[in-house]
């Protein structure tokens, strides 16, 4: 069995009930990085569920550690929606490290790598993968160039919007394709003293209407865009979710897979 120090995950382990206080061996510090989509991750030590996970897997700056009451310990990570042990591994009182090395998790099997392709030249690669509402059936993904100025005030006035699909009627639960973004094409302005920005926003495919409050400023999403000055290429595999704040609003978290997996 196994006690984990509180500060990784946040209060005492419990069992049927009741707190598992027992004679510790030694404290190992502990580290795992890792990344869950497609289901949650349940975290178990000793046959204890600890925690579950989904998205981004990091133990952050809390310097964790493992309290061990036994020689060996046992982790595994189970599949939240059927209990299946999809990874498992022993930690021995007497390793030098107790590391998870870092893993991918698709829904249906753990990996030790995100797998995607290189670009060529000065391509700019995208695939999205949307956790949404379970209302909502499909989004649409767009660049959108906006026209604007300062007024005197400093206040951002949108004169006008050009969109350019990127991805049509992307489905919950599922990564898209790849594909490749464009360059903003050269814009002309509709009157004198504007500037124009490119942003990347989301739409439910059947209304047409932006997901969150507000426009597209309001709904734009964190994902680098070529110029047409770009001279090398990159790969972003976005993972969307869109989550439900304490006061009840829709926002969205991002995460680029490519980053932990470089």
């Amino acid at each position: 069995m196994i006690i984990l120090i509180c500060l990784l995950f946040f209060g005492s382990c419990k069992k049927e009930g009741e707190f598992l206080i027992k004679p510790i061996k030694a404290i190992k510090p502990f580290d795992m990085t890792g990344y869950a989509i497609g289901d949650v991750l349940d975290l178990y030590f000793d046959g204890v569920k600890i925690r579950d996970y989904y998205g981004s897997i990091s133990l952050g700056v809390v310097s964790p550690q493992l309290a061990f009451e036994n020689d060996v310990t046992v982790m595994q990570l189970r599949k939240k929606s059927t209990g299946e042990i999809v990874y498992e591994q022993k930690f021995n009182i007497n390793d030098a490290k107790n590391e998870v090395p870092k893993f991918y998790f698709d829904g249906a099997k753990v990996t030790n790598n995100y797998q995607y392709p290189k670009p060529q030249g000065n391509e700019y690669l995208v695939n999205f993968y949307f956790d949404g509402p379970k209302d909502l059936v499909a989004v649409d993904i767009q660049m959108e160039v906006l026209e604007y100025y300062y007024d005197s005030n400093n206040n951002l006035v949108v004169v006008n919007t050009t969109a350019f699909p990127i991805a049509a009627d992307v489905g919950i639960g599922k990564w898209t394709e790849y594909l490749t973004i464009q360059p903003p094409p050269n814009m002309v302005p509709t009157q004198a003293g504007t500037e124009f920005y490119p942003v990347v926003t989301i739409k439910s495919s059947k209304t047409k209407e932006y997901l969150l409050n507000g426009g597209a400023i309001e709904n734009a999403v964190q994902i680098e865009l070529p110029d047409q000055w770009t001279s090398s290429g990159k790969t972003q595999s976005i993972h969307i979710q869109a989550k439900i704040s304490d006061s009840k609003a829709l926002y969205f978290e991002l995460y680029n897979l490519v980053q932990l997996f470089p």
